[in-house]
């Protein structure tokens, strides 16, 4: 069956049980929109928005409510944060902002071993979900230790029905033998957003 064929079976000939996945693809930029990140990553625009995110971010664990939804997650094997469009973003700068946290991870002695886009027929909606998957790649701090830093970081950006939903951020962190001990969430969020420690 040719890939149209496949695409076209999805779309019109009824639902089947369940999501299903219409695309997965290798994501790739446009020629625009890398250049809107490069433009951004000089802006105001940045500057803003991750202060708004930092400062909504540290309000959040102190549990006081901010007009920008952050989450974050604390657990023992994963921490992370993830952030919900407002209408205020413009949808250039929140993807700006998804492409930036993988640059910026790069940065750390990170490689990017995946990035994919999929979309999914959820039946009354359609999700599509951009991802980066980085992996440390820093030197074995002696003899079979590998050194995972702050763990592999995932990147995902979520949108539903073609509009910005969320973008989530995940350190997932090994606990075994053959690895240092993961540095902490902490001092990689703060990096991640500018701030010296």
């Amino acid at each position: 069956m040719s890939f149209f064929d496949d695409i076209y079976n999805k779309i019109f000939k009824g639902k089947n049980n369940g999501p299903s996945e219409l695309i997965h693809e290798m994501l790739e930029r446009t020629n625009r929109e890398t250049q809107s990140l490069q433009s951004w990553m000089d802006s105001t625009h940045k500057k803003e928005l991750l202060n708004e995110i930092y400062n909504a971010y540290h309000l959040k664990k102190k549990g006081i409510a901010t007009k920008l939804d952050v989450h974050f997650l604390d657990t023992k094997y994963s921490n992370g944060f993830a952030v919900t469009y407002d209408s205020e973003i413009s949808p250039d700068d929140f993807r700006n902002l998804f492409d930036y946290l993988k640059e910026k991870t790069l940065e750390f002695d990170y490689k990017l071993m995946q990035n994919d886009r999929r979309i999914i027929d959820r039946e009354l909606f359609e999700e599509t979900i951009e991802k980066w998957y980085l992996k440390p790649q820093a030197d074995a701090l002696e003899e079979n230790i590998t050194n995972q830093l702050y763990g592999n970081i995932l990147i995902e950006y979520v949108l539903i029905d073609r509009k910005p939903s969320y973008i989530k951020l995940m350190a997932n962190i090994y606990q075994d033998r053959l690895y240092s001990q993961a540095l902490p969430f902490e001092v990689f969020f703060e990096k991640l957003f500018d701030r010296d420690l």
